[in-house]
């Protein structure tokens, strides 16, 4: 019999989440998956075969729900079926353990839900916190030990919950993305860009805005000049990387701008992967296009804008980086030459590793 697999993962057209879950699903291709998204998301996964996707606006959910709350008073019915009828949930993601607020009840109550309405349940490819209150990481460890594994991409998270015999630590799940290596660069800088100013909340970053802006301004105008053409790549619209990039460019000469592309992910993966497989430099503030960038072999420069992308390269022993902290006080020359100077990442071992998040969920699809 076909086996059902319920993905829950943060589905709001970001490029890093979407590329997880192409992922899962190419690995898989005779499993059904199925996951619900916010309509105008929905064909952001039409060319997965293996993928069912539903919206709460679809006229069989809205009637199952209606249904149900009114005869059982549940809530979200259409939902809790599907994952009740499926034989595992993958709650596949990165941040997907951050301790937003100060009352994070509504996020725990939903983790424990789909625990709870779960036949066998796997956490993949995640990140623990940050976190402030020492009850949410209890509340939390309590949790894992239902889950069949809780796979870790970084070694500080695994750490963590070291005591729980189904948590393990693996480089990030991106690292399985096949590649090909047949690309032929060209004399391109891709920049992936985000928006700081709407990053305040609990771990606010949006005082380093103007720094981080003047700061891409300047290499951008110094990589053209050396020749360079320039793409500005959003990885995700809903979190202000488009406006971000507009910004960047009104900022621009009327000159400069003919050197400089704009695009971003709208459900495009394989075209946006393929701008950086012909790009010879990735300037990556994005975490998933510090990745992607090393699987092409390109010279990549992280600009490290929370833990998550820090705790990763000190795993892998990469020190060639700048924090937000760094930023105001970075000579762009100076970071210019060791971009030129820097050698391509050995991946090997790491490819190889990031394999173990599959470990468990390869025996229960088998």
């Amino acid at each position: 019999m076909t086996k059902r697999v319920f993905i829950h993962a943060y589905a709001a057209g970001n490029l890093g989440d979407d590329l997880l879950i192409k992922i899962l699903c190419e690995r898989y291709p005779k499993v059904r998956f199925r996951m619900v998204v916010d309509a105008e998301y929905r064909q952001y996964y039409s060319k997965i075969k293996n993928l069912k996707v539903y919206s709460p606006t679809d006229r069989i959910a809205v009637m199952i729900d209606k249904m149900l709350k009114k005869i059982k008073n549940i809530e979200r019915g259409f939902w809790k079926i599907l994952v009740k009828s499926s034989d595992v949930t993958v709650h596949i993601g990165g941040s997907v353990f951050v301790q937003h607020l100060e009352d994070y009840s509504a996020a725990f109550r939903l983790d424990e839900t789909l625990r709870r309405l779960s036949k066998k349940i796997v956490v993949m490819g995640a990140n623990f916190g940050p976190y402030t209150n020492e009850t949410y990481y209890q509340q939390y460890h309590d949790l894992f030990k239902g889950y069949e594994s809780v796979s870790f991409r970084d070694t500080y998270s695994a750490g963590l919950f070291h005591d729980l015999s189904n948590v393990i630590y693996a480089p990030d799940i991106a690292f399985n993305l096949k590649v090909k290596e047949d690309s032929i660069a060209k004399k391109k800088v891709l920049f992936s860009v985000i928006d700081l100013k709407s990053r305040g909340g609990k771990f606010p970053i949006n005082q380093y805005t103007c720094e981080y802006e003047n700061f891409l301004i300047k290499m951008i105008k110094m990589y053209i000049q050396d020749g360079y053409e320039i793409e500005l790549l959003s990885f995700c619209c809903m979190e202000g990387d488009e406006e971000a990039i507009k910004e960047l460019i009104e900022k621009l000469d009327p000159e400069e701008k003919k050197k400089v592309g704009a695009s971003g992910y709208k459900g495009n993966l394989d075209e946006c992967i393929q701008k950086i497989a012909e790009s010879e430099i990735v300037i990556a503030t994005r975490f998933h296009a510090v990745i992607l960038g090393w699987l092409f072999g390109k010279k990549v420069f992280p600009i490290i804008y929370n833990q998550k992308t820090k705790k990763v390269l000190n795993d892998m022993k990469v020190s060639f980086c700048m924090t937000m902290e760094e930023i105001g006080h970075m000579d762009i020359n100076k970071v210019i030459q060791q971009i030129k100077e820097s050698k391509e990442i050995s991946l090997d071992k790491t490819v190889k590793m990031a394999e173990k998040h599959f470990v468990v969920l390869d025996k229960i699809l088998q």
